[in-house]
């Protein structure tokens, strides 16, 4: 049947070039309204936990579904996001009401993450090959592009152009998603839909992998703090919105060109392996970065995203595929995105409390953060669970 990786990978695309601008310059969108620090890192925070909490629910859902339905949630949950930052450009909004959508956007486009992999899983196993490292390292070019672009924009012609282009990517996201074949869910899933756990059964299913997650989620709190609130940590080294967009611009491309041979790396160093070398890059570069003293130090920095969230991000995936039962699939997906998502919430919340303590604060606490996530990796990855020893 035809490859589906071209397809996969402007999906990956489109998806982080709106997600990106969502996120990563959420801080300087708000903070450039005129919203304390505090109500920024809160609103950050509630989007991230209410995320955290929608992905295994909608994951459930597409486990238990009879037939294939992550195309038309995905679509769904696109238009949203359409919506919640398009209201945005009406003249007139109530900085409070924008606040929300703003925070509702980021919610929706962050619980689509677990989907997005499943689809390329679900596709894979209706005889669709898709080379998903390929695909996601194109999404990760996309971040690279998305961000080195928007820093320019927001300094320059102000944060309305970035909503237009979030809702530009996201509508050409929608349009791709439409494209893709008709299938019918894998009939192995299909046939053990009613056996798949419920959510509450998950966590005494697979013990040490939940564990584990609590690893991955000091990470994602330790990275979204340092990216969120990265136009502090340069500013106060001089520098502005348009310095945050090529910081991340350097790690998002070094990242890329990992991600897109992740196949091969795995080839030579096991999926437990990969993730403690990233848990160690992301503790190396929050120590690091305390020191930093200069633009350029911060800039050389970004080249450990080589082995940190470039292992990290793609790893999910397959670690979760590894550890899950095949009727669990797509909660076993949106348990890792899920620990992630809410790693960021609270990496997001506590930057927001801690900025006016200043940047020293998120420095350190970002060290203790990536310190904790390192140490549980380390005694939980090679455990295995008594149920997938079994199974």
């Amino acid at each position: 049947m035809k490859n589906q990786t071209l397809r996969y990978s402007l999906t990956q695309f489109t998806f982080w070039a709106a997600s990106t601008g969502a996120a990563s310059f959420a801080a300087t969108y708000l903070l450039g309204q005129g919203i304390a620090s505090e109500i920024v890192g809160l609103l950050l925070a509630a989007a991230g936990l209410l995320s955290c909490l929608t992905q295994p629910v909608l994951a459930g859902m597409a486990d238990r579904a009879g037939r294939f339905v992550l195309k038309k949630v995905l679509v769904g949950m696109s238009l949203n996001c359409v919506l919640c930052f398009a209201v945005q450009l009406f003249p007139g909004m109530p900085m409070g009401l924008a606040s929300l959508c703003y925070m509702a956007g980021i919610w929706c486009s962050d619980a689509m993450v677990p989907l997005v992999n499943a689809l390329c899983i679900s596709y894979t196993q209706a005889g669709y090959p898709i080379n998903y490292g390929a695909a996601r390292g194109v999404g990760s070019v996309a971040f690279a592009l998305s961000s080195l672009t928007l820093g320019f924009i927001i300094a320059r012609l102000g944060s309305g152009w970035m909503l237009l282009f979030l809702v530009g990517f996201r509508l050409l996201s929608i349009l791709i998603l439409l494209s893709y074949p008709a299938i019918e869910k894998p009939k192995q899933a299909a046939a053990s839909s009613e056996e798949s756990c419920s959510v509450g059964r998950f966590f005494t299913q697979y013990r040490w992998y939940c564990a584990s997650l609590l690893g991955i989620l000091f990470l994602g709190m330790y990275h979204a703090m340092t990216e969120n609130y990265l136009i502090a940590i340069l500013g106060r080294l001089g520098g502005d919105s348009s310095h945050v967009g090529k910081a991340l611009f350097i790690s998002s491309m070094v990242g890329a060109e990992v991600i897109f041979f992740i196949d091969k790396i795995r080839r030579f160093l096991p999926d437990t392996c990969l993730l403690k070398i990233s848990a160690c890059t992301f503790l190396l570069k929050a120590v690091l970065f305390y020191f930093a003293g200069s633009i350029g130090t911060i800039y050389l920095l970004q080249l450990l995203q080589m082995t940190s969230y470039a292992f990290l991000d793609p790893i999910q995936v397959y670690y979760a595929k590894a550890k899950v039962r095949q009727a669990d699939m797509v909660k076993g997906q949106a348990f890792v995105t899920a620990a992630y998502a809410l790693g960021c919430s609270a990496g997001n919340f506590a930057g927001g409390q801690l900025l006016p303590l200043g940047v020293d604060a998120i420095l350190i606490a970002g060290i203790a953060m990536a310190a904790a996530g390192t140490v549980i990796l380390f005694l939980t990855v090679n455990r295995e669970d008594c149920f997938v020893e079994c199974g």
